[in-house]
């Protein structure tokens, strides 16, 4: 069974160097197989895409660019191999990631707002948690053996096993969303005129993933649960500390001060039935966490037409339009909006570029007193 083991993969490391066509397509920018690639960075996410960021340049440089990667870099370089040209784009890429400016991820229009939501927005922006993630995800994306390695692993082990089991073997693909100190700000604004979070509060994080996204503000609370569908993220989970409930019993029998539920309501199948579950699991004075990657695109990982049984009815064209519409969706469903921002969903990078991001709108919710 090893021999056999070893051979299969031996025979898949041998056509992926063959063909060279991951690598190439790094490279190349063949958008129609890099998307397809990129997409399974994210555990909880399809749709992280490669930034087509030359498209958004002024015209003058995208052909400053474009004469560089043809004559060479300032006439001076032109790659030749695939390796070089990845090292070049990666260059270009990060480049490109340097110069944006990253206050962009946190602002809105309020002037399409109602004032319910303006008042109860929180404006937040890149701090150093954020910046740390970053420079680490930088770090990571020049590991190049590392990167090659994620590469051909996943060509194999995609044949077994979904995305989400295979990011938490492989220990990558980890993802940020907000920091402790954004967390603590969020929350103590929606606990106006209410206790703060003591030592004897409780955290339930539904759909964790590996437990990265909570783990940053998890230790402010006393106690830290958490639910997750993949075999593997559950020994991550149970590794950082989390105690791993079962997956349709956890809002039964126990009450938290705190439901989490980062990206999730887009990305399972009865979005509905888990927020009045969350409703039934929250002491009187508890709050569900949510965040929500806008545009609103549902994606279930575990069905063949990867379609939700319960889809939102969230409408609208802008950023704006959908947090509305999601807000009075709630509070149909008995919540109240007590306070909520927009922030990046950062995600670790790979060979092409050093990280990737969605906009996130995040909220915090209280249940409607009946």
């Amino acid at each position: 069974m090893c021999k056999l083991f070893l051979l299969i993969l031996f025979h898949t490391l041998c056509e992926s160097l063959k063909v060279t066509r991951k690598i190439n397509c790094l490279t190349r920018y063949s958008f129609s197989y890099c998307v397809k690639e990129y997409r399974e960075v994210c555990p909880k996410h399809e749709h992280f895409e490669l930034l087509d960021w030359e498209l958004n340049l002024p015209l003058e440089r995208r052909i400053r660019y474009e004469e560089m990667a043809s004559s060479g870099l300032n006439g001076l370089y032109r790659p030749r191999s695939a390796l070089a040209r990845a090292m070049y784009e990666k260059h270009r890429n990060d480049r490109y990631l340097q110069e944006f400016d990253q206050n962009e991820w946190y602002q809105v229009d309020k002037s399409k707002l109602s004032p319910e939501l303006q008042e109860k927005f929180v404006q937040l922006h890149p701090d150093k948690e954020t910046q740390e993630f970053l420079s680490t995800s930088i770090d990571k994306s020049s590991w190049v053996w590392t990167q090659l390695w994620y590469i051909l692993a996943k060509s194999f082990l995609r044949h077994f096993w979904t995305t989400t089991d295979i990011n938490g073997w492989l220990g990558r693909g980890s993802m940020f969303v907000l920091s402790s100190a954004q967390t603590k700000t969020l929350l103590s604004r929606a606990r106006a005129g209410r206790s703060g979070i003591d030592k004897q509060s409780t955290l339930v994080d539904i759909g964790a993933g590996d437990g990265e996204v909570s783990r940053r503000y998890a230790d402010l609370f006393g106690t830290k649960y958490a639910t997750e569908i993949s075999a593997s993220m559950r020994k991550v989970l149970s590794g950082k500390g989390f105690t791993v409930l079962d997956v349709e019993d956890w809002w039964k029998g126990q009450k938290f001060s705190c439901v989490c539920m980062m990206n999730l309501v887009d990305r399972c199948m009865r979005p509905r039935t888990m927020l009045q579950q969350a409703r039934e699991a929250l002491t009187p004075d508890g709050l569900l966490l949510l965040a929500l990657v806008l545009p609103y695109k549902a994606y279930v990982e575990a069905t063949s037409d990867h379609k939700p049984e319960e889809r939102l009815p969230i409408t609208g064209i802008t950023f704006e339009e959908q947090v509305s519409s999601f807000v009075e969706f709630m509070r149909g469903l008995g919540w109240e909006i007590a306070s909520w921002s927009r922030v990046p969903y950062l995600c670790e990078g790979d060979f092409a570029q050093a990280y990737y991001w969605l906009d996130d709108s995040i909220y915090v919710f209280r249940p409607i007193e009946s």
